[in-house]
């Protein structure tokens, strides 16, 4: 059967498209009444990238709908964790650093966000920008700004608050402007990666552990005409730099853009209670998610289609890494426990189904069939998709880029969940 008409049989079908911040709605495709809607909560000022690629800060309860610079076509609904931007005036670099040998001029161009608050670095020899953050020893951080070429090639991002008392090229990130790719990556720093915005920005994430015990929780950047790895100041010359963000965790989020003197915190997201018990098959069904989880490991994750209460069929990503989880049951009668399946790469694209029927359980993942139970069970009062729990209490939310859910009122064929996980 094609795929087009397998979806013709979805009773829920969220492709996020639209919304309606005043209440709180992300609207979903199939049912075109609101029975389908989802409730989201997200905090005011959050950002996301419109399509023309620029970041835009959103109002209160707007379903941040993003889309991929490189790529603008649908978007994905962003689902983030709560995070805190302790970066100060994040878009003007000459307030809250040292300067050594650079000058800011913080309206020289246009910047990510289509202002005219692009920094432009003037650098002479021996230069660094510098920022003391103060952050906690021995914690993870994601950090994230946007870079443009000037007349150097080179970018030093330099983490300071990683050395532990070793030699700073240990911290150093060296990115090629010419090619926008990661030059130089210290052996202190977890990871580095590049995408491409608009008008020829960058947008970098470093991420790495502090554990920092002699020099100090500094970053520095700098400008420089080599990616030689011991290099601690700039040469002559210029670049540009906006919108920095050092946030806690291992990984890095959307944009917060910080203008204050002390940090920025943005809420997590929720999008919950979509759909109703008209929607739902409690016999059978399948429950399908084609997304992107943002990390990998951390705590327990769900997908659940529920009751609210005690009766679920759930997708998980679970508190450990390269595994995804399936569960169908009954808090008070458990009679189908979770499946793990491992070696799995949540933090990549995933099409995931989870088919239920008393007597036959089967999961499927990106066109496999990769597990199958044989066990009586039932259900009951099934109301309501959460990306979250089933009790619908803003715990074990998924964090992670939403292509498209579907719930399906039957029990689809190992034919149609291929190809509707392919």
């Amino acid at each position: 059967m094609a795929l087009a008409d397998i979806y013709q049989k979805a009773t829920l079908v969220q492709i996020p498209s639209g919304y309606k911040a005043a209440d709180a709605e992300l609207y979903s495709v199939v049912p075109n009444t609101t029975a389908g809607d989802f409730t989201v909560s997200v905090d005011a000022d959050a950002t996301r990238v419109n399509k023309d690629g620029l970041i835009e800060s959103v109002e209160a309860n707007q379903a941040r709908l993003d889309y991929n610079p490189s790529n603008p076509q649908d978007p994905t609904l962003l689902l983030e964790p709560q995070r805190e931007n302790i970066y100060t005036y994040s878009q003007d670099l000459s307030q809250g650093t040292t300067l050594i040998n650079t000058s800011v001029d913080n309206d020289n161009t246009t910047s990510p966000n289509g202002s005219l608050t692009g920094n432009k670095l003037t650098q002479t020899s021996g230069a660094l920008t510098r920022k003391n953050l103060g952050v906690i020893l021995s914690g993870t951080y994601a950090w994230s700004f946007f870079a443009k070429k000037g007349d150097l090639r080179y970018l030093n991002a330099r983490s300071l608050f990683v050395l532990n008392g070793t030699t700073p090229a240990n911290g150093n990130t060296i990115i090629d402007l010419n090619t926008n790719t990661i030059a130089y990556k210290g052996t202190n720093v977890t990871s580095a990666s590049i995408e491409q915005y608009p008008n020829d920005w960058i947008k970098v994430e470093i991420v790495a552990t502090d554990n920092a015990t002699a020099s100090g929780d500094f970053v520095d950047f700098f400008f420089t005409d080599s990616d030689t790895s011991t290099q601690s100041t700039g040469v002559a010359g210029n670049g540009f730099i906006w919108g920095v963000q050092f946030e806690s965790g291992s990984y890095g989020t959307s944009y917060i853009p910080n203008l204050s003197s002390g940090s920025t915190t943005r809420t997590q997201d929720r999008c919950i209670e979509g759909g109703n018990d008209a929607l739902f098959n409690d016999s059978e069904g399948v429950l399908f998610a084609d997304l992107e989880a943002l990390g990998d490991g951390t705590t327990a994750r769900k997908i659940s289609l529920s009751d609210g209460s005690t009766d679920f069929v759930s997708i998980e990503f679970t508190t450990v890494a390269g595994v995804i989880a399936f569960s169908a049951g009954s808090t008070n009668n458990t009679f189908f426990s979770s499946i793990a399946v491992s070696g799995q790469t949540p933090k990549n694209r995933n099409k995931i189904a989870i088919k239920y029927k008393s007597g036959n359980t089967d999961c499927f993942i990106n066109g496999t069939k990769v597990l199958t139970r044989t066990e009586a069970f039932t259900l009951s009062g099934l109301d309501r998709v959460n990306f979250e729990n089933r009790a619908t209490d803003g715990s074990q939310n998924v964090f992670a880029k939403i292509h498209q859910l579907m719930v399906f009122n039957e029990a689809l064929t190992d034919a149609e969940l291929t190809t509707l996980t392919s």
